[in-house]
């Protein structure tokens, strides 16, 4: 087992859709970061609804390396993707990457994470943080949470990006999740902190290595909608609870 690591195995989770042009070159690093860790992992990749040559791509990439595997879905549905990568994982602790956005730094804190915690991720917003992205993005990353913490009241400061859950909590919690696309993972965490389990924030270092496949103007108005959908739902389960 690697220095000081907590776990035996990881998973690796990767949603891809429409990304012929970084797809090998970023598979192989991820690839080799993976197995520098020197303990078994394995990579899983979720295709969902490419209409380029991702597939096809990324079906060549994994016939050679017995760790990587293939999911693939129809609908163009990121929090989808990630939902099937999740429940397909079986090692230890799953860790969530984009295609163009991911750290051996941060796999090597996850693999070290202490046992009190349930979960790892990687935050934006930290004052050690460095966000290398426009604007426009940061923007829309900084309204985002202050709807999250009025909202929730979480103690969390970003839920997008590098995340890594351990699999109980996974098991737990993912048949109650109700969103897709763009929060999925933001619900597992907010299910999971609201349980009573703590989750670790680290500082995140951004570079964009290509403009956002996904268009901001569009994604901002569905956010916002689905959060305020989510905070419903969760109000309806605590009502429900309560008249037990």
């Amino acid at each position: 087992m690697g220095t000081n690591f907590t776990v035996k195995n990881f998973s690796v989770v990767v949603p891809i859709f429409n990304e012929e042009e970084i797809i090998i070159h970023s598979a192989t690093q991820i690839y080799d970061i993976c197995r520098r860790q020197k303990i078994g992992f394995e990579l899983i990749f979720v295709e969902n609804g490419s209409v380029d040559q991702t597939l096809p791509l990324i079906e060549q990439f994994i016939l050679d390396k017995n760790e990587c595997k293939i999911l693939a879905i129809d609908l163009a549905n990121y929090g989808n993707a990630l939902k099937e990568g999740f429940l397909s994982a079986t090692s230890e602790i799953v860790i969530s990457f984009d295609i163009d956005y991911f750290s051996e730094d941060f796999l090597n804190e996850a693999l070290k994470l202490n046992r009190k915690f349930a979960a790892i991720t990687a935050s934006k917003r930290l004052v050690k943080s460095h966000d290398g992205r426009g604007l426009i993005r940061r923007l829309a990353t900084f309204t985002f949470v202050k709807i999250l913490k009025i909202l929730f009241n979480t103690k969390l400061s970003d839920t997008h990006g590098m995340k890594a859950v351990r699999r109980k909590s996974i098991k737990s919690q993912i048949e109650n999740v109700v969103s897709t696309q763009d929060l999925f993972d933001t619900e597992l965490l907010i299910r999971i902190e609201k349980s009573g389990d703590e989750i670790l924030e680290i500082p995140a270092v951004v570079n964009e290595i290509r403009p956002s496949v996904s268009v901001i103007y569009n994604r901002i108005p569905r956010t916002v909608i689905s959060l305020f959908k989510l905070r419903l739902q969760l109000s309806r389960e605590s009502l429900n609870t309560k008249s037990l």
